[in-house]
């Protein structure tokens, strides 16, 4: 009867440690970031500084802020993780190798990676990166940091909605007077509804590919950063594009996800 009563004990002991993430996989002692601009904190405090790495949803660091990023996440229970910032302004699909390779060398155990607003984005929908091309850039980088660093979790996010920008801010005189004057993603934008038509449907077919291609790559894919439901004002006051600090927390809460760790 003894015994029973010890085998009981140690499969309800068992059963506690998998229902509560005894399990999961352990907090990363370094990480690295790949993007574009969302991921180097442009203009992300209203200012003219287009390098804010220190605000951004996945490697950000700034204490008090309104982004609580991954790293920050994960650094209360791993203090000691060292992050990288490989992302930079204007990076298209085109560059994911090269970050790739930066990030390899670093030999981190935990990537995220969020590209593809500039692949979308032109001075018309002629100059929008083709499905297969991006594609094949997007398996040879995932290729890459998958040989070079076994073993790492690696986290791709969706293309983010870049359409809502349009949609939030095309009532607003101030945006329409920026996007104008500064005249960038004007297929999005500016150029009208056939083209903004086109390019969102790019966009969409963009995650659709995405969201296979991790599949078969067995890395983690999280849509929900094209879902979020931002405002204009939390778009940065000077371009009325880019994500503010606020909205930099909100791409954290929606794609850190404290069961993986």
């Amino acid at each position: 009867m003894q015994s029973k009563m010890k085998l009981i004990v140690l499969l309800c002991a068992c059963f506690v440690m998998v229902s509560t993430g005894a399990f999961a996989q352990a907090y990363p002692a370094s990480m690295a970031t790949i993007g574009d601009s969302i991921s180097r904190g442009a203009v992300a405090d209203d200012s003219l500084d287009d390098d804010q790495p220190e605000r951004v949803w996945s490697t950000g660091d700034a204490a008090g802020d309104a982004c609580n990023s991954h790293l920050e996440r994960i650094r209360v229970a791993s203090p000691g993780t060292v992050a990288y910032n490989n992302a930079w302004n204007g990076a298209q699909s085109d560059d994911l190798l090269a970050q790739s390779n930066t990030t390899v060398s670093q030999g981190v155990q935990y990537v995220t990676i969020q590209m593809g607003g500039n692949d979308i984005c032109g001075d018309s929908t002629a100059e929008m990166t083709s499905v297969a091309t991006w594609e094949f850039r997007w398996n040879e980088a995932i290729d890459i940091l998958q040989a070079g660093l076994p073993g790492a979790d690696i986290l791709v996010t969706g293309v983010v909605n870049v359409r809502r920008v349009y949609d939030v801010g095309k009532s607003n005189f101030g945006c329409l007077l920026k996007w104008n004057t500064l005249a960038f993603c004007k297929n999005m934008l500016v150029n009208g509804s056939t083209q903004r038509t086109e390019a969102t449907n790019r966009l969409l077919a963009y995650n659709s590919s995405l969201s296979t291609l991790t599949a078969a790559q067995g890395v983690w894919y999280d849509a929900d950063s094209y879902a979020i439901a931002f405002s204009r004002d939390q778009l940065s006051s000077f371009d009325c594009f880019h994500p503010d600090i606020s909205l930099n927390g909100n791409m954290a809460n929606v794609t850190y996800d404290a069961s993986r760790f």
